[in-house]
């Protein structure tokens, strides 16, 4: 791709619809190769394992979601900030924005490699792991910590380019990610029988291959305006900007991931093929919540860049686009799971026990890839508007005070299951769709949220 194709402005002009998908297909098959890597080391782990080395990479993977999701929710104040100065027509404030994204998150990666490393047994026996899966697990999430830098560079180059309006560019990136890690879990796991070790090398040696290589990428192609060494000075006005929508994002996205975490934690108390079932369906779900994800992704890049060129209008249709297309997908999801769950599970898993736990926890769950179409594009939308902390905090809402006592509550109940724990994410979901509803009610209100353009 040449320079001049780096800033592409076809989210604020020319066909809207057409637009949205073309940002998103790319970016949803970035994801769906992106959640191959958990997938891939499950389904490996589970051809060559026992089911303690199953619950072992289910349960580190989880941990390290926790991780991944605190970067990309940071990492999309740079993306909005990018996206802003882009519809503007701002090219050194973008360049600007480039530089500070990229300083702040290695600054912070430094910091935060050796403390995560450091935590790996107190996180383990936080997870209330079951004991045979103990040593697979810590085994797994020390690798993981160490390799933070990587992971970290690899997932910030993507939000610089996604907020340039480029998602093709980052999918490159991961199918290269992608590629080395099929190869490394199959000579680790399979070869040499490394078990959730080999799946962890694998893990960080392919998105350090692919962050190298998007250095390369990125130096060689430039951008299509000035960008110097000065660019890379950590700016006051920059890294505010970044922090106001980022840090209410990591924090939602964060505390969302400990919701589940603890979830894993209730279930793990109910037995090792619960754990083990959950594991595999988490795996499944990370498949399904792409489209929302992607579509959702999208409405935060064209709602920026509009909001930056004043097409308020414009920036709220993207909006109602992203939840559309969502829509299809999620329903079409639902159905699938109520249909044959069972052989979607048994997909990572070769124990027919896991497998049976997994449906029965996908056939409950998988209302809320309907419930998401909404959610994930308005929580977009705000973003993109810079109004990140009522989507920080609803989303904190609904998953400390109801997703986590819900599981609780069902996990207890006689004869509880899987199937009925599953019903606390949809349930959970629904909570924030009325604050969400309420929220653009209320700016629509008091005139605080504009739907007209400014000429």
């Amino acid at each position: 791709m040449n320079a001049n194709e780096k800033v592409d402005r076809y989210l604020v002009e020319g066909n809207l619809p057409l637009g949205i998908c073309k940002f998103a297909l790319p970016f949803m098959v970035a994801y769906l190769l992106q959640a191959l890597y958990g997938a891939i080391d499950l389904y490996v782990v589970g051809k060559f394992c026992d089911p303690a080395a199953v619950s072992a990479v289910g349960i580190g993977a989880q941990m390290l979601h926790l991780l991944l999701a605190a970067v990309f929710g940071l990492s999309m104040g740079g993306t909005v900030l990018i996206g802003f100065n882009v519809g503007a027509k701002d090219d050194e404030g973008a360049a600007n924005a480039i530089g500070s994204t990229s300083t702040l998150f290695a600054l912070l990666a430094f910091i935060a490699t050796p403390i995560v490393a450091l935590s790996t047994d107190y996180c383990v026996g936080l997870m209330q792991t079951p004991q045979e899966a103990v040593d697979f697990t810590r085994q797994y999430v020390f690798i993981c910590a160490c390799g933070l830098p990587f992971i970290v560079g690899y997932n910030v180059v993507g939000a610089i380019y996604r907020g340039l309006g480029d998602s093709v560019t980052p999918t490159i990136f991961v199918v290269v990610a992608c590629l080395a890690n099929i190869v490394g879990d199959f000579i680790l796991i399979g070869y040499f029988k490394l078990g959730p070790t080999g799946a962890a090398y694998a893990t960080v040696a392919s998105q350090a291959l692919s962050f190298f290589y998007a250095l390369v990428h990125m130096r060689k192609t430039r951008f299509n305006f000035e960008f110097h060494r000065t660019n890379f000075l950590l700016r006051r006005k920059s890294v505010r900007a970044i922090f106001k929508v980022g840090v209410p994002l990591a924090l939602q996205d964060v505390l969302t991931c400990v919701s589940f975490l603890v979830i894993f934690a209730i279930v793990n108390m109910m037995g090792l093929y619960e754990s083990a079932g959950l594991a595999v369906a988490e795996r499944v779900i990370g498949f399904l919540l792409l489209p929302p994800i992607a579509f959702s992704s999208a409405v935060t890049t064209a709602t920026s860049q509009n909001c930056g060129a004043k097409k308020y209008r414009r920036a709220f249709k993207a909006f109602l686009y992203g939840a559309s297309f969502s829509l299809v997908f999620g329903v079409s999801f639902w159905l699938l799971c109520q249909i044959c769950p069972n052989a979607i599970a048994s997909v990572f898993t070769h124990d027919p026990d896991v497998a049976e736990q997994g449906a029965k926890y996908l056939r409950s769950f998988t209302i809320d890839c309907i419930l998401v179409a909404f959610i994930f594009n308005i929580n977009g939308y705000f973003c993109g508007c810079g109004k990140a902390i009522v989507v920080s905090a609803h989303s904190v809402f609904a998953a400390v005070c109801a997703r986590i006592p819900i599981s609780y509550f069902f996990s207890k109940l006689p004869n509880a299951t899987l199937y009925h724990v599953g019903f606390a994410a949809p349930l959970a979901s629904l909570t924030s769709i009325v604050v969400c509803v309420c929220y653009f009610v209320w700016l629509r209100a008091t005139g605080k949220l504009s739907l007209k353009d400014v000429e």
